[in-house]
């Protein structure tokens, strides 16, 4: 349980970020604030460029090491969302 000067304190804190910000206090208050910057996840990043390996060596016309770089990608993609969901 909070003392009485952290329950003022928290109060003046909250009135201040109303005042200044009503839509992160209300946010805040419902419990889901909006995220200003999203960030990629580094497992999407290394697939998408793995992919892009993928291609580049398709148009050098190196079919087998693009065909597993496609794999590769698609392996870390799959696992990237496997492991989103569990």
């Amino acid at each position: 349980m909070l003392g009485k000067y952290e329950r003022r304190s928290l109060e003046e804190i909250e009135n201040r970020l109303s005042q200044e910000d009503p839509e992160l206090a209300r946010g805040l208050a419902q419990g889901k604030p909006k995220t200003i910057r999203r960030r990629f996840p580094p497992l999407l990043v290394l697939a998408a460029v793995v992919m892009m390996l993928s291609v580049t060596l398709l148009v050098l016309a190196e079919f087998g090491s693009a065909v597993l770089a496609a794999v590769l990608a698609g392996g870390v993609s799959a696992f990237w969302y496997w492991r989103g969901r569990s």
